[in-house]
């Protein structure tokens, strides 16, 4: 069975159930679910990790292409490089 990874939203909720399994975690760390276990956790403002990878800012692509999205575990959220600078998905301001 397909897995993603996904990580909270900002502002939680940390803790949800699907199909009876609870998945707890922290801000800005991603769990692994099945494909099925995503849909629910998306619909409830879990965002699926990106493509560019997880981790902390330090650990960034260092080259990557404009709009590639990293999900960044020390600001707890999924950023985007523009192809200047990393900027939050969320309001597009400045990372």
């Amino acid at each position: 069975m397909p897995t993603l990874q996904l990580i909270p939203p900002a502002n939680g909720p940390f803790t949800i159930e699907a199909f009876g399994r609870k998945f707890t975690t922290t801000a800005g760390t991603p769990i692994t679910v099945t494909d099925n276990e995503a849909q629910i956790l998306v619909a409830n403002g879990w965002i699926i990790s990106a493509e560019g990878g997880h981790g902390t800012t330090s650990q960034r692509p260092s080259n990557p292409k404009a709009g590639t999205r990293y999900s960044d575990t020390t600001v707890g959220y999924v950023v985007l490089w523009d192809g200047k600078a990393w900027r939050k998905v969320i309001d597009g301001g400045a990372v």
